[in-house]
């Protein structure tokens, strides 16, 4: 019997492959089938089977698209140099909200896209490729915290919550909500109230009056004034309730003063003493409720001792509204102001004078058949001699000032009204805009001997040479030079005043120095 010889096969399959669906137990289905209901190719299956580890999991690194950047990666060096120019700004706290923000303001003028611009002029200068401007844009906002607007100083959060909806999970925020808004309402109205008493009583003055957001020189749209360091102006106005609304700025750069208690009350008794006619007898203040600035020992120090001082006034009163609702006739100086500055290049104190005296044109008008005359509004410049210790006035006037004489507590941050009066070493607050007070003794501790003398104090200056600064802004401000008109740069940068930046007081030598005397 013939014996047929067998062929060996030969084949060039390595492996085969065999597919599965689990759903619930293993299924086995053909490979076409597979790579259709997951839209592969059979080449994942065999690049996956190719690159498995011992335990059958896929060896990543041997995938050659990990081991090059992406073609269109802007390089770091470039990131960088973007991340320097923005830096090369000078950013500013918030005016309103450091304490809670940690975002920083840069110029207000400034956008996105005039950096961008500026940053493409540096470029060409040194032949350099600029990177596009939304790369720039995405390196401003996700490497830095920076804003150009102002933040909202009356954003109130109480309202802001309720109008979210979170009264739906938190119970008390309704009521807290209904109190709010009846203390805003109570506040207006006493504000209102206090407006039309003015304008019916000579004797009778009620102002509202507020720091306005920090300012600058030099100031403009030259380009090289955007990176250098800038001296803070500040400037306080006072406004008039009753016709012609007499409206008053008093302002002082950081060299000769900071934005505290010290400067807020000093002006506060020199509008007092000067600006205010001899025959009124009562005045009422509104203001906002920062305590740094408005609401503290250190003002009420000043006030009690000018209705003492001061013959013609036997009342004096601090009027407190409502936090988040503060809006008051002197914000309108403000916008008033930045309106007069528009367009307008800044390069010394003179300059921002000029701008606060142009921001309200004299105007004549008639109302209920009465002659009205409004007149531009006073400015006054202040130099950092003028500036008062109230701090010294506070420690020596104030010996009590937590217990009222009922023995309570006294939540300075909660009084709404504050009110002195001559011939008394007390304080009279409350917490409400009602006529009912309750009675701080200041001038007596509890188991002390009763403070006397205190109206006879006269409180010297803060300190005898202006705040020093930092070496960089000093170099910052030579520099300015170079932009700054000659007839500006007298004004702004004479000799005496660089060197009062040169030489501070210092602090332990300040404070060995009487700062009270007692006028014979």
């Amino acid at each position: 019997m013939e014996v047929k010889t067998k062929r060996k096969r030969t084949t060039k399959r390595a492996y085969s492959t065999q597919c599965f669906f689990k759903i619930e137990d293993k299924i086995n289905v053909c490979q076409k089938f597979f790579c259709k209901t997951l839209c592969i190719s059979q080449s994942v299956i065999h690049n996956a089977i190719k690159n498995r580890d011992l335990i059958g999991h896929f060896k990543q690194d041997n995938d050659p698209r990990r081991r090059r950047a992406p073609t269109n990666k802007t390089p770091s060096e470039k990131v960088e140099e973007v991340r320097n120019h923005i830096r090369s700004f000078p950013s500013m706290e918030s005016h309103y909200i450091r304490k809670d923000s940690k975002r920083m303001y840069l110029d207000c003028k400034l956008s996105i896209g005039k950096m961008y611009s500026l940053y493409v002029e540096e470029c060409e200068k040194r032949n350099s490729k600029p990177v596009s401007e939304i790369t720039y844009r995405r390196i401003f906002g996700n490497d830095f915290n920076l804003g150009f607007f102002k933040p909202k100083k009356d954003q109130c959060l109480i309202c802001t919550k309720y109008a979210r909806g979170d009264a739906n999970s938190n119970p008390n925020l309704e009521v807290e909500y209904r109190e709010h808004m009846a203390r805003k309402e109570a506040c207006n109205n006493e504000k209102a109230k206090d407006k039309e008493r003015a304008n019916m009583l000579r004797k009778f003055v009620s102002v509202s009056f507020d720091l306005q957001a920090i300012l600058q020189i030099p100031s403009g749209d030259i380009g090289l004034l955007y990176y250098t360091r800038k001296l803070t102006v500040y400037n306080l106005t006072i406004y008039e309730s009753a016709l012609p609304n007499n409206a008053h700025c008093f302002t002082w750069s950081e060299i000769n003063g900071k934005k505290g208690s010290c400067e807020i009350g000093t002006i506060l008794y020199n509008y007092l003493s000067e600006c205010i006619p001899n025959y009124v007898t009562e005045v009422s203040m509104f203001s906002d409720t920062c305590g740094g600035q408005n609401r503290n020992k250190n003002v009420a120090a000043i006030l009690l001792w000018a209705v003492q001082k001061i013959p013609n006034l036997n009342i004096i009163e601090q009027k407190f509204l409502e936090s988040g609702h503060s809006y008051m006739e002197a914000d309108s100086m403000h916008s008033s102001t930045e309106a007069s500055q528009k367009n307008t290049a800044i390069y010394s104190m003179l300059d921002w004078i000029n701008v606060f005296k142009r921001a309200r044109s004299k105007n004549k008008y008639k109302k209920d058949n009465k002659k009205v005359v409004k007149e531009p509004y006073k400015v006054k410049e202040l130099k950092y001699f003028e500036f008062k210790d109230l701090k010294a006035l506070s420690d020596q006037i104030l010996k009590n000032t937590t217990r009222d004489t009922d023995g309570k507590v006294v939540k300075w941050l909660k009084i709404k009204r504050l009110r002195y009066i001559k011939g008394e070493a007390k304080i009279f607050y409350n917490y409400n805009m009602s006529e009912s007070f309750s009675t701080i003794d200041v001038c007596k501790k509890f188991g002390q001997k009763e403070n006397t003398g205190w109206a006879n104090l006269d409180p010297e200056t803060q300190r005898e040479h202006s705040y020093g600064t930092r070496t960089k802004k000093i170099k910052t401000l030579d520099n300015n030079l170079s932009v700054t008109p000659e007839t500006s740069a007298t004004k702004y940068f004479p000799d005496e005043l660089l060197q009062l930046y040169k030489t501070p007081l210092s602090i332990s030598a300040a404070k060995k120095k009487k700062r009270l005397v007692t006028t014979m």
